[in-house]
């Protein structure tokens, strides 16, 4: 029981982890799409048309601001993949073991005497 109260804290703190990752992540594509749209509105003439957009948004895609900020988001973005798996394998123990004690538990009187000595 011990150990599943453990895991239980384990899996409250992974938990914690992962809501501060998602949120971190959600800033940091804000944030790219912000300075995307800056970059764009900065290149944009008023003559624009046709395939102009598409070098517009080339020259957006290269403005040092801009990859800053998309380099933050993946690292965001791949820093909250981590925490999620981190959870996730939390996760998955903490239901072993609580099959585990719930085995245990219906398990009767003489069983549960005779696996303590043949564990």
């Amino acid at each position: 029981m011990d150990l599943f109260s453990e895991f239980t804290a384990w899996m409250n703190y992974a938990k914690a982890a992962l809501v501060e990752a998602e949120i971190e992540e959600s800033a940091a594509e804000n944030a790219l799409k912000v300075s995307e749209s800056k970059a764009l509105i900065t290149q944009w003439a008023a003559d624009a048309k046709g395939d102009r957009v598409t070098l517009a948004k080339a020259r957006r895609d290269i403005e040092p601001f801009v990859v800053s900020d998309r380099d933050s988001h993946l690292n965001a973005r791949a820093y909250r993949k981590l925490v999620e798996a981190m959870y996730d394998r939390c996760d998955r123990c903490c239901q072993l073991l609580s099959r585990e004690l719930s085995r245990r538990i219906s398990m009767s009187p003489k069983d549960r005497m005779s696996s303590r000595y043949s564990a």
